[in-house]
């Protein structure tokens, strides 16, 4: 089979797709993957072949500059072009290229225009950020809270719901999008269709999670039900080496080990890590990891402490398991992949879907959330000492971990794709035989 992959810019969009291009490669399937230019060798690296993006690409380099996804900003008119770079760019691979399926992140725009002006056979998408969804028990994207659970916050929130369906999309994103729909000759969006149409597809939707840590909602559209909860996306390479730091061995052999990173995007040490790290390092009892890109900066403006080590990288999948909590600023990959391990959280983030994602791990009771980007080293210090004192979160992630592990990861993916596109060929057969 052939598929054409599309990743948005930031690291932790890449991540996720690199697993499933290397489990389609892996089962002897035909892969381009269209992505920005600074992950070309995590491309090639799956044994896909590589294209940067282009017309895509201008629209991005704004987003870029500023450090943003755009992803829930919703300022759309900023992405009054973003539909039609998509379309330009996945064209110009198609011509050469017939992909049997198409599988995008984020923004389906390109992807919905193209199957409906009959250039793909069907589209998928792949959710790396929180799974949204429109029903009166689901909460409103970057509203950082969980369902409501009173009868008057239902009608409250499903009121809210309807707003967002009937009145701010149709005035605010469907006329951007269909602006450029009409300049592709396609028709203008149905009025009122539910989020989820904006969002992912209706053929088939891949979720980087599990069920629970979702609130176990369902979609608010019979169209979009088509969904496959996987888990973590992680990309490996048993043959690859690794070159852990001389320290290694404190690690392994300590009972009490503490991470503390800040993800990809929002890396700015003196907001979490710096904090936690003089919020902790005086507790003889716990040993911090710190993984930053900037640990070196990090090191001198904290000092030496007996109980801290610094990295600039470290294998993800050797370091979880080893660790009692993890401090983070809430990026999804880094909490889905920490509770697959079992490992509890302390959140810190209000960026983007960071609050989304911190709400999600509060409701499973498998983390605490401290509501800021800039914690104190007060609040640092107590909520860490609660969930490392109180086996509930731990117990919590672990249940989350099981479910997470057995939800099948990058093959299950790459296997739901093959399905798409097997009953995707017997309706265009079904088709032509009537």
């Amino acid at each position: 089979m052939k598929f054409l992959l599309h990743s948005h810019f930031p690291a932790g969009h890449v991540y996720p797709m690199q697993a499933v291009a290397q489990a389609l490669v892996h089962r002897g399937h035909e892969v381009v993957w269209l992505a920005s230019a600074e992950h070309k060798h995590r491309v090639l690296a799956t044994g896909a072949i590589f294209v940067e993006t282009r017309a895509i690409a201008v629209i991005d380099a704004s987003f870029q500059s500023e450090n943003s996804t755009g992803l829930l900003d919703r300022e759309f008119r900023r992405h009054a072009m973003r539909l039609l770079a998509q379309v330009a760019d996945y064209r110009a691979i198609l011509a050469d290229f017939a992909a049997d399926a198409l599988l995008v992140d984020v923004f389906p725009g390109g992807a919905r225009a193209l199957y409906e002006l009959g250039e793909i056979p069907a589209y998928a998408t792949l959710g790396v950020i929180p799974f949204y969804t429109s029903g009166a028990a689901a909460p409103l994207p970057v509203s950082g809270m969980w369902p409501p659970t009173s009868w008057l916050g239902l009608a409250l929130n499903g009121i809210l719901q309807l707003v967002n369906q009937w009145v701010l999309l149709p005035l605010f994103l469907a006329p951007v999008l269909n602006e450029q729909r009409l300049k592709l000759g396609l028709k203008m969006l149905p009025y009122g269709e539910p989020p989820e149409s904006f969002q992912y597809s209706p053929h088939l939707h891949i979720q980087a999670s599990c069920s629970t840590l979702e609130f176990s909602l369902d979609p608010n559209s019979e169209q979009h039900k088509k969904i496959t909860y996987v888990g973590p996306l992680v990309c490996t390479d048993s043959n690859a080496e690794v070159q852990l730091p001389s320290w290694w061995e404190d690690v392994v052999s300590h009972s009490r080990v503490v991470g503390i990173t800040q993800g990809t995007l929002a890396t700015d040490p003196t907001s979490l890590i710096i904090p936690s790290v003089q919020a902790l390092k005086d507790d003889p009892t716990l040993l911090l990891i710190v993984v930053s890109p900037h640990s070196e900066n990090i090191e001198a403006q904290v000092g030496f402490s007996a109980n801290v080590r610094y990295a600039g990288w470290l294998p993800y999948y050797l370091l979880l398991p080893r660790l009692s909590l993890l401090i983070t600023n809430g990026g999804y990959g880094s909490i889905t992949q920490a509770l697959s391990h079992g490992v509890p959280l302390l959140c810190a983030g209000q960026s983007e879907d960071k609050k989304d994602t911190a709400a999600r791990v509060t409701w499973c009771g498998a983390g605490i959330d401290l509501r800021t980007d800039n914690p104190t080293l007060s609040q640092v210090k107590i909520a860490a000492t609660k969930v490392l004192s109180d086996e509930s979160y731990s117990m919590n992630a672990k249940l989350l971990g099981e479910e997470l592990r057995n939800s099948g990861g990058g093959p299950k993916a790459a296997e739901s794709l093959e399905k798409l596109v097997r009953s995707t060929a017997t309706e265009s057969e079904d088709s032509a035989d009537e």
